[in-house]
């Protein structure tokens, strides 16, 4: 199913990353009443670009303006291909037509995404959605115009396939230094896990016939454009290498390896799930930062491979220390709640002075940026709640923007010695 837009833009944190952008300034902050907190108080920042705490991707390598426009291209021309206007007589059905056109809407917005990109490897990525938006809109308008089957796209789909296949067969670990061999590796590890893994359309079933065939058409220019984007990227890599760089696999493979072990060893030394207590707040923290490191260790063997795997070592560690953190607060009788407007700005404040803090202080902060990108985005989504709150609010209605804020925090402040035992692992 198409992702909407304003599920889209609503979240800001890319996985990996270079540029933070953190708190404004704020004034002083009294509250009227011990019982309720003015919405008007609390942090609105949604809207505020500069105050958002955005993790940028990037490769150490520089992805050509020129490849970007052919995606940008590639984008316009299906778009093209599209009446100027959809009306009645074009799709009958008010529902359909609806659909077809938001998508056009939509794959010019991931252009304009693209343009305003903070780096390269974010534009390339809003480029492959732009594409696809666009295909679901000229497959659709396809199948109304010269009537094309949906066995016509499921046969194209099969291409991709043919060609992601082909790729993996290439897909050598090259590489010198182990780190970009991960950042570089795990890209194309991902990009051929959702070929494999996703073989048909992931939207739910349509029993209109011209949804279907869209939604083929989507499904499968998303696939092209990953494989052409792991593709392009393999090969640059490579020619960045020296003649005689030799494989890194054997590294990358012991060392995942290593890193799953110690998470597993840390994952049987896990206390019981805790039990409901009096503080809803104080039990909801500990409940869901236990469950997150132990599914970072339940599900560190299933990467598409072994530079995932390490990637995911560096998750899975960091989300053991910010266990650690907040169950050590919460036993010497932490409460995390607040009373007035001031405690939640203050909460925000630490959120992403610890993210920029993390970024800087990790060993190599290309192993930072993706951990740290999943913290940015939990300080997002706790902004866009409070953005919702209207009038007066009792304390209680912020717990669960506090909760993500407070996890935001102990997890990037663990960031840099989760990186640390990760390159030590890389390097031993």
């Amino acid at each position: 199913m198409r992702e909407t837009s304003a599920t889209r833009r609503g979240v800001l944190a890319a996985a990996g990353g270079a540029l933070l952008a953190g708190c404004s300034g704020l004034d002083e902050f009294g509250e009227s009443s011990d019982e309720e907190i003015r919405s008007s108080r609390l942090p609105d920042l949604t809207d505020d670009g500069e105050s958002q705490p955005v993790v940028v991707e990037t490769m150490p390598i520089e992805i050509e303006r020129t490849v970007l426009a052919e995606r940008v291209q590639r984008t316009t021309d299906l778009l093209a291909t599209l009446p100027m206007s959809f009306g009645a007589d074009d799709v009958p059905n008010g529902y359909v037509r609806k659909q077809l056109i938001e998508a056009a809407e939509d794959a010019s917005e991931y252009i304009q995404d693209a343009r305003t990109a903070q780096s390269r490897l974010t534009a390339m990525r809003s480029l492959q959605r732009a594409r696809s938006e666009a295909r679901f809109a000229a497959a659709g308008w396809g199948f109304v115009e010269d009537g094309t089957t949906e066995t016509a796209r499921q046969s194209e789909h099969e291409a991709v396939i043919e060609d992601a296949n082909a790729l993996r067969s290439d897909h050598a670990y090259l590489g010198e230094d182990p780190v970009e061999a991960v950042l570089f590796h795990a890209e194309v590890e991902q990009h051929l896990a959702f070929v494999a893994e996703n073989r048909y359309p992931s939207g739910s079933v349509n029993t209109d016939e011209l949804l279907t065939v869209a939604e083929w058409g989507e499904h499968t220019e998303y696939a092209r454009a990953r494989v052409d984007d792991g593709r392009y990227l393999y090969d640059r890599f490579r020619e960045s290498l020296p003649a005689d760089a030799g494989s890194i696999e054997e590294t990358l493979t012991t060392a995942g390896e290593s890193l799953v072990d110690e998470l597993q060893r840390r994952r049987s030394d896990l206390p019981a799930e805790p039990t409901e207590g009096d503080h809803e707040l104080v039990w909801r923290l500990r409940y869901r930062v236990r469950d997150a490191a132990e599914s970072s260790a339940r599900y560190a063997g299933d990467e598409p491979g072994a530079a995932s795997t390490v990637l995911r070592g560096a998750e899975g560690l960091a989300d053991f220390l910010a266990y650690e953190r907040i169950r050590d607060r919460i036993d010497d009788g932490e409460q995390f709640g607040v009373e007035e407007a001031a405690d939640v700005h203050d909460a925000r404040d630490q959120a992403v002075e610890s993210v920029r803090t993390a970024l800087d202080e990790s060993p190599r902060a290309g192993l930072a940026r993706p951990v740290l990108a999943d913290a940015a985005q939990q300080i997002v989504a706790a902004d866009e709640e409070l953005a919702r709150l209207r009038g007066t609010v009792r304390p209680a209605r912020l717990d669960d923007p506090i909760r993500r804020y407070v996890t935001a925090t102990a997890r990037a402040r663990s960031v840099p010695a989760a990186c640390q035992e990760v390159l030590d692992t890389l390097t031993q």
